[in-house]
């Protein structure tokens, strides 16, 4: 004999279905609850939660402890040039939006023009690149 349902599916394991299943048998949804009397312990406790971001931009890290990787993959592109014994970061036109973290093992001279983090200009103007904001 085959089984339709799994044992107490339609009903929550309760006998009836409208006493066990449905959001108001169980308190609600999610921050329900928190309305009339128990209205200020909510809001308190959810003070300052919401975070908005109206920048249609998506920040894209360009990340030192992953140049190597990078440097290779977009030289195979054709998308990063060499000045000198220096490779040209152009981070907009690579659709990054700043170069963050330091050097792992590898490390290049880079001219980046673009934005970078503060450790990040330490290590590239250490190895001898710049930066042009």
């Amino acid at each position: 004999m085959n089984r339709k349902h799994l044992r107490g599916s339609s009903t929550g394991g309760r006998g009836s279905g409208k006493r066990a299943r449905h959001a108001g048998n169980r308190g609600g949804v999610g921050r329900a609850g928190g309305g009339k009397r128990g209205q200020q312990k909510l809001m308190s406790f959810h003070a300052n939660t919401h975070t908005y971001s109206y920048s249609s931009v998506k920040k894209v890290p360009f990340n030192l402890n992953d140049a190597g990787k990078l440097i290779e993959s977009l030289k195979k592109k054709g998308k990063i040039n060499m000045n000198g014994d220096r490779y040209e970061i152009k981070l907009k036109d690579l659709g990054y939006s700043k170069v963050c973290g330091k050097f792992r093992n590898e490390k290049f001279k880079l001219a980046v023009y673009g934005k970078a983090s503060v450790k990040a200009k330490d290590d590239i103007l250490a190895n001898g690149g710049e930066i042009y904001e």
